[in-house]
Protein backbone atom coordinates (compact mmCIF):
# COMPACT_ATOMS: atom_id res chain seq x y z
CA UNK A 1 0.00 0.00 0.00
CA UNK A 2 1.10 3.70 -1.17
CA UNK A 3 2.46 5.42 2.14
CA UNK A 4 0.76 8.34 1.23
CA UNK A 5 -2.78 6.02 1.38
CA UNK A 6 -1.62 5.40 4.76
CA UNK A 7 -0.63 9.38 6.01
CA UNK A 8 -3.44 11.09 5.06
CA UNK A 9 -6.08 9.50 6.53
CA UNK A 10 -4.38 9.64 9.65
CA UNK A 11 -3.49 13.20 9.36
CA UNK A 12 -7.02 13.76 8.97
CA UNK A 13 -8.44 11.69 11.77
CA UNK A 14 -5.47 13.57 14.23
CA UNK A 15 -6.92 17.39 12.84
CA UNK A 16 -3.39 19.02 11.80
CA UNK A 17 -4.81 21.32 14.55
CA UNK A 18 -5.14 25.05 14.07
CA UNK A 19 -3.31 27.43 16.06
CA UNK A 20 -6.05 30.04 16.64
CA UNK A 21 -9.86 28.67 18.12
CA UNK A 22 -11.27 25.72 16.32
CA UNK A 23 -12.40 22.65 18.20
CA UNK A 24 -9.19 20.90 18.72
CA UNK A 25 -7.98 21.92 22.54
CA UNK A 26 -4.59 22.73 24.28
CA UNK A 27 -2.64 19.32 25.60
CA UNK A 28 -1.96 19.79 29.16
CA UNK A 29 0.12 22.27 30.30
CA UNK A 30 0.96 22.93 26.71
CA UNK A 31 0.10 27.00 26.09
CA UNK A 32 -0.17 28.96 22.70
CA UNK A 33 0.28 32.76 22.52
CA UNK A 34 -0.87 35.12 19.55
CA UNK A 35 -0.34 38.71 19.22
CA UNK A 36 -0.78 40.44 15.92
CA UNK A 37 -1.31 44.05 14.72
CA UNK A 38 -4.16 45.40 12.25
CA UNK A 39 -3.32 48.55 10.00
CA UNK A 40 -5.49 50.59 8.01
CA UNK A 41 -3.51 50.55 4.86
CA UNK A 42 -5.11 53.81 3.86
CA UNK A 43 -4.77 56.00 7.13
CA UNK A 44 -1.87 54.28 8.61
CA UNK A 45 -1.26 54.28 12.26
CA UNK A 46 -1.03 58.24 13.16
CA UNK A 47 -4.26 58.99 14.50
CA UNK A 48 -5.05 55.78 16.28
CA UNK A 49 -7.90 54.98 14.08
CA UNK A 50 -6.75 52.81 12.40
CA UNK A 51 -4.58 50.64 14.57
CA UNK A 52 -6.08 47.13 16.54
CA UNK A 53 -4.09 45.09 18.38
CA UNK A 54 -4.95 42.04 19.22
CA UNK A 55 -3.71 39.40 22.10
CA UNK A 56 -4.86 35.81 21.70
CA UNK A 57 -3.92 33.07 24.22
CA UNK A 58 -4.95 29.49 25.15
CA UNK A 59 -3.68 27.31 27.83
CA UNK A 60 -4.28 23.40 28.36
CA UNK A 61 -5.37 23.31 32.25
CA UNK A 62 -6.27 19.41 31.24
CA UNK A 63 -6.56 17.40 27.93
CA UNK A 64 -10.10 17.94 27.86
CA UNK A 65 -10.26 21.93 29.31
CA UNK A 66 -8.79 24.55 27.83
CA UNK A 67 -8.64 28.02 29.24
CA UNK A 68 -8.23 31.00 27.04
CA UNK A 69 -7.71 34.91 26.75
CA UNK A 70 -9.11 36.89 24.04
CA UNK A 71 -8.54 40.45 24.18
CA UNK A 72 -7.87 43.50 21.03
CA UNK A 73 -8.63 47.00 21.43
CA UNK A 74 -7.29 50.27 19.11
CA UNK A 75 -4.62 52.96 20.23
CA UNK A 76 -6.74 54.48 22.86
CA UNK A 77 -9.65 51.73 23.49
CA UNK A 78 -9.83 48.14 24.86
CA UNK A 79 -12.30 47.19 22.74
CA UNK A 80 -12.86 43.30 24.20
CA UNK A 81 -11.13 41.38 27.39
CA UNK A 82 -12.76 38.27 27.00
CA UNK A 83 -11.74 35.09 29.73
CA UNK A 84 -12.94 31.96 28.50
CA UNK A 85 -13.16 27.63 28.98
CA UNK A 86 -13.35 25.42 25.97
CA UNK A 87 -14.42 21.83 26.40
CA UNK A 88 -14.76 18.75 23.53
CA UNK A 89 -18.74 17.72 22.90
CA UNK A 90 -18.44 14.25 22.55
CA UNK A 91 -15.76 11.58 21.36
CA UNK A 92 -12.15 13.59 20.98
CA UNK A 93 -11.17 10.85 18.63
CA UNK A 94 -13.97 11.42 15.95
CA UNK A 95 -12.75 13.56 12.32
CA UNK A 96 -15.90 15.64 12.87
CA UNK A 97 -15.15 17.70 16.25
CA UNK A 98 -17.33 19.76 17.88
CA UNK A 99 -16.82 22.05 21.48
CA UNK A 100 -18.15 24.44 23.21
CA UNK A 101 -16.78 27.39 25.04
CA UNK A 102 -18.70 30.30 27.67
CA UNK A 103 -16.93 33.57 28.28
CA UNK A 104 -17.14 36.21 29.99
CA UNK A 105 -15.38 39.91 30.17
CA UNK A 106 -15.53 43.00 28.56
CA UNK A 107 -17.20 44.32 25.78
CA UNK A 108 -17.49 48.10 24.30
CA UNK A 109 -16.45 49.08 28.22
CA UNK A 110 -19.86 46.99 29.76
CA UNK A 111 -19.71 43.51 31.07
CA UNK A 112 -20.51 40.60 28.61
CA UNK A 113 -20.80 36.92 28.48
CA UNK A 114 -19.94 35.02 25.29
CA UNK A 115 -21.28 31.56 24.60
CA UNK A 116 -19.88 29.48 21.58
CA UNK A 117 -19.49 26.78 19.58
CA UNK A 118 -16.76 25.06 17.03
CA UNK A 119 -16.89 22.63 15.04
CA UNK A 120 -14.32 21.15 12.56
CA UNK A 121 -12.21 18.81 11.12
CA UNK A 122 -9.19 17.68 8.79
CA UNK A 123 -9.29 18.03 5.34
CA UNK A 124 -7.01 17.07 2.45
CA UNK A 125 -6.15 18.67 -1.41
CA UNK A 126 -4.44 16.07 -3.14
CA UNK A 127 -1.42 15.35 -0.76
CA UNK A 128 -1.72 18.58 1.50
CA UNK A 129 -3.19 18.11 4.55
CA UNK A 130 -5.25 20.92 6.17
CA UNK A 131 -8.68 21.68 8.51
CA UNK A 132 -11.91 23.77 8.38
CA UNK A 133 -13.51 24.66 11.32
CA UNK A 134 -16.74 27.01 11.95
CA UNK A 135 -16.52 29.17 15.27
CA UNK A 136 -19.77 30.83 16.03
CA UNK A 137 -20.07 33.06 19.41
CA UNK A 138 -22.84 35.36 20.72
CA UNK A 139 -20.95 38.80 22.71
CA UNK A 140 -23.80 39.59 24.80
CA UNK A 141 -24.19 43.05 26.29
CA UNK A 142 -26.72 44.33 28.39
CA UNK A 143 -29.54 41.77 28.41
CA UNK A 144 -29.01 40.34 24.38
CA UNK A 145 -27.49 43.46 23.44
CA UNK A 146 -23.89 42.63 21.30
CA UNK A 147 -23.63 40.78 18.49
CA UNK A 148 -23.64 37.21 17.22
CA UNK A 149 -19.78 36.33 15.61
CA UNK A 150 -19.59 33.75 13.31
CA UNK A 151 -15.83 32.52 11.27
CA UNK A 152 -15.38 29.79 8.40
CA UNK A 153 -11.68 29.33 8.41
CA UNK A 154 -9.78 26.94 5.59
CA UNK A 155 -6.27 26.37 6.09
CA UNK A 156 -3.73 23.71 4.32
CA UNK A 157 -0.10 23.03 5.61
CA UNK A 158 1.83 22.68 2.34
CA UNK A 159 4.77 21.99 4.21
CA UNK A 160 6.51 21.72 7.65
CA UNK A 161 6.98 25.28 7.98
CA UNK A 162 4.09 26.71 6.19
CA UNK A 163 0.23 27.14 6.70
CA UNK A 164 -1.97 29.22 4.43
CA UNK A 165 -5.05 30.20 6.02
CA UNK A 166 -8.44 31.89 4.16
CA UNK A 167 -10.67 33.03 6.57
CA UNK A 168 -14.19 34.43 6.43
CA UNK A 169 -15.39 36.82 9.42
CA UNK A 170 -18.68 37.63 9.76
CA UNK A 171 -21.13 39.39 12.53
CA UNK A 172 -24.63 40.05 13.23
CA UNK A 173 -24.67 42.87 15.26
CA UNK A 174 -27.94 44.03 17.11
CA UNK A 175 -27.50 48.09 16.49
CA UNK A 176 -26.73 48.07 13.03
CA UNK A 177 -26.37 46.00 9.62
CA UNK A 178 -25.01 42.30 9.03
CA UNK A 179 -21.16 42.66 7.90
CA UNK A 180 -18.58 40.12 6.62
CA UNK A 181 -14.51 40.34 6.28
CA UNK A 182 -12.21 37.94 4.18
CA UNK A 183 -8.82 37.18 5.50
CA UNK A 184 -5.93 35.41 4.28
CA UNK A 185 -2.85 35.32 5.50
CA UNK A 186 0.37 33.16 5.48
CA UNK A 187 2.29 31.34 8.17
CA UNK A 188 5.67 30.63 8.43
CA UNK A 189 7.69 29.20 11.67
CA UNK A 190 10.93 31.24 12.09
CA UNK A 191 12.38 29.22 14.87
CA UNK A 192 10.82 26.54 17.09
CA UNK A 193 7.71 27.42 18.60
CA UNK A 194 8.05 30.37 16.72
CA UNK A 195 5.89 31.80 13.67
CA UNK A 196 5.64 34.84 11.78
CA UNK A 197 2.28 35.66 10.09
CA UNK A 198 1.15 38.29 7.39
CA UNK A 199 -1.89 38.71 5.71
CA UNK A 200 -4.65 41.17 4.41
CA UNK A 201 -8.29 42.23 6.24
CA UNK A 202 -10.41 43.44 3.57
CA UNK A 203 -14.47 44.49 4.01
CA UNK A 204 -16.81 42.36 1.62
CA UNK A 205 -20.17 43.43 3.19
CA UNK A 206 -21.23 46.61 4.89
CA UNK A 207 -17.60 46.75 5.87
CA UNK A 208 -15.13 48.75 3.51
CA UNK A 209 -11.98 48.98 5.55
CA UNK A 210 -8.79 47.34 4.25
CA UNK A 211 -5.85 46.39 6.44
CA UNK A 212 -2.41 45.30 6.71
CA UNK A 213 -2.51 42.50 9.42
CA UNK A 214 1.45 41.54 11.61
CA UNK A 215 1.49 38.85 13.84
CA UNK A 216 3.89 36.30 15.80
CA UNK A 217 2.66 32.54 17.30
CA UNK A 218 4.70 31.31 20.59
CA UNK A 219 3.49 27.57 21.25
CA UNK A 220 5.61 26.25 24.40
Amino acid sequence: MPLKRVVIPVLLLAAPAPALAGPWLRAEDRTFLSTSVEIDAEGGISDGGGFYGSVYAEHGLTDRLTLGLDAGGREDNMSKAIAFLRWPVGATDRTLRLAAEFGLGMARETFALRPGLSLGRGVALGDTPGWISVDSRAVIIDSFDGVLETDITFGLSPGPDAKVILQLQTGIPTDSAPYAKLAPSYVHRIAPGYHAEIGVVAGVAEADDFKLKIGFWHQF
